[in-house]
């Protein structure tokens, strides 16, 4: 059964419904490459987005998740909201960089040569991800994460400062980010106000979701319909797990309750627009 504050929110229309990826609606894989959607849900997005508008929100760059995801119609936003496309970039949906980024670029790329020159070498298991501002730095495969995460940190602490980057992190990985006010709670926001969405929901598993989480709280505080799901795993935030309107055990869980979200949304049979 969906609670009355989940129903309440899914009979809103327009309708939002925004999903990270990794760990939310594909499980936790040994490498970025080897990810893949729990079976089911490609089937369920592309039927959900009949009923709702649907984005995907994520750290990966848009078209690494969107080769993950490829669903046709849906709202692929990328590294943390710096990237954005209106649909699965081809010819005809190109993949938009806000522009507050883009005098980011060249650092981002000058701080991931910096690491593949001077880490790899210590730490070949290290994957480094490059995206169009920025990049990833993947470090579960180490023998020893804690102690790489550590020697990445002392590492590029400097040469980010030098090119006015900055770093955050996420589950056993390590991104060089913009120094820009931008998170998926950013995004997040800025999809609702696109759309004129009058219900909104997000479901997300780490770190960086939090942010979505906390803006989902604040657009209930401000009279939004909003519900946020977290996807608890062992390492999920302490700080995500308290704050989330409802929480799920594992991707599994999150499939079935995508599959309940959408049943009620046939149910009810009112398409977007």
């Amino acid at each position: 059964m969906l609670s009355e504050e989940l129903l309440h929110v899914l009979k809103q229309k327009p309708l939002g419904l925004l999903f990270d990826i990794d760990g939310t609606l594909s499980p936790i894989a040994p490498t970025p490459g080897e990810a893949y959607l729990y079976p089911g849900t490609a089937d369920l997005l592309r039927k959900v987005s009949q009923y709702a508008h649907v984005g995907i929100v994520t750290g990966r760059a848009v078209e690494d998740g969107a080769r993950i995801v490829n669903v046709k119609g849906l709202t692929y936003i990328g590294n943390h909201g710096l990237e954005w496309c209106n649909d699965l970039p081809d010819d005809s949906h190109q993949v938009q960089v806000i522009s507050d980024a883009i005098p980011y670029v060249d650092a981002g790329k000058h701080i991931l040569d910096f690491a593949e020159k001077k880490l790899l070498p210590e730490f070949p298991d290290i994957i480094i991800q490059r995206k169009s501002v920025g990049g990833s730095l993947h470090y579960r495969l180490v023998p020893n994460p804690e102690q790489a995460r550590e020697r990445i940190l002392a590492m590029l602490a400097k040469p980010v400062q030098t090119v006015h980057m900055r770093l955050g992190e996420g589950k056993r990985v390590i991104e060089v980010l913009a120094p820009l006010n931008e998170n998926k709670g950013r995004s997040l926001r800025r999809y609702v106000e696109q759309i004129g969405l009058q219900g909104v929901l997000f479901a997300g598993d780490d770190r960086t979701d939090v942010f979505a989480i906390d803006e989902i709280a604040r657009l209930r505080q401000e009279g939004l319909a909003a519900f946020s799901v977290g996807v608890k795993h062992a390492d999920t935030p302490a700080d995500l797990l308290q704050n989330a309107n409802q929480l799920v055990q594992g991707v599994e869980e999150m499939a079935h309750l995508l599959t309940k979200i959408t049943d009620m949304l046939s149910h009810n049979g009112s398409a977007t627009a």
